[in-house]
């Protein structure tokens, strides 16, 4: 089933990363779960401990922080070397969920501890990881820093499964400097990103990336170069048979707004449905939903 990812000669961990379904958790879990029997007979130590961390990542994904740290306990169990893949696969996924549940400080010392070990045994796929989870965990004036970090491993490095970091590495730094206020520099960086996932035909990827270039240009009070991003995203969607993205139909309606359009409402309210039903956006936004309630004119 997996033949034409596990070729002869490749690294089975670096292959497994590249099954991951970020959008469909559940699924990754299975097809992670499969691997468990050749990783059990792997001469690679650290294959098991790896398969079992992503387990784990899907489980904290789908918001199962309790499963997701006894799958990890487990894993570091497995860990015959504190200087190994093993250890910093552990490592981020601990500090992934510690992030998840609001502690900070516990995820910035597995973080931490993470990037130290990986670039000790020079594997740079993982240091950036590293890297890029410490721009997440730091205030926004260090953030900048690990950005920057990551992004030259990342450029400088030999390994091309190392340099895929680019386009999220493009995407994060891209918010930075959009929540500093710095948003000409902030587009050219979305712009990269939206590149970068073409070159790579990562379709839903450059599609998120085009939604963060429309967001920008109306920072920057482009409107008319804004809303035919969002608009041809919305046809996109529903061409292909998908309810349109909560998102989209968000930045549409705030862009009308700016332009006097009366039909704003209309987005906003189909925005409001769309977005209410996402378990995230309900527990960490509650005060977007209330304003695109207020916006739409929905009432209780």
């Amino acid at each position: 089933m997996w033949g034409s990812v596990f070729a002869a000669g490749d690294d089975p961990i670096e292959a497994m990363m590249k099954l991951w379904q970020y959008d469909d958790p559940k699924t990754s879990a299975l097809v992670f779960s499969s691997l468990i029997y050749s990783a059990m007979s792997s001469e690679d130590k650290d294959y098991l401990p790896a398969v079992l961390s992503q387990i784990a990542r899907s489980y904290a994904i789908r918001g199962d922080f309790n499963a997701a740290h006894k799958q990890l306990d487990e894993v570091k169990s497995l860990i015959e070397a504190q200087k190994s893949r093993a250890n910093v696969f552990y490592l981020l996924e601990r500090g992934r969920i510690f992030n998840s549940e609001g502690d900070k400080k516990r995820a910035r010392l597995a973080f931490d501890e993470a990037f130290t070990i990986a670039q000790e045994i020079g594997d740079d796929y993982l240091a950036i990881d590293a890297a890029h989870m410490m721009g997440i965990v730091e205030s926004l004036g260090g953030q900048q820093r690990w950005h920057d970090v990551a992004l030259k491993i990342a450029e400088q490095s030999n390994s091309a499964f190392a340099r895929n970091w680019l386009g999220t590495l493009y995407n994060n730094m891209g918010w930075t400097q959009f929540d500093q206020g710095k948003f000409s520099r902030a587009l050219e960086l979305f712009t990269k990103n939206a590149e970068f996932r073409r070159e790579k035909e990562q379709h839903r990827r450059e599609q998120i990336a085009r939604w963060a270039i429309g967001r920008t240009l109306r920072a920057l009070d482009r409107l008319p170069e804004a809303l035919p991003i969002q608009e041809k995203l919305m046809d996109e969607r529903t061409s292909a048979g998908y309810l349109t993205d909560g998102r989209v139909l968000e930045e549409i309606g705030e862009i009308y707004r700016l332009m006097g359009r009366t039909e704003a409402h209309v987005y906003f309210s189909r925005a409001y449905h769309l977005l209410a039903a996402d378990p995230y956006i309900v527990r960490d936004e509650p005060d977007r939903l209330a304003r695109l309630k207020e916006l739409s004119a929905i009432q209780d």
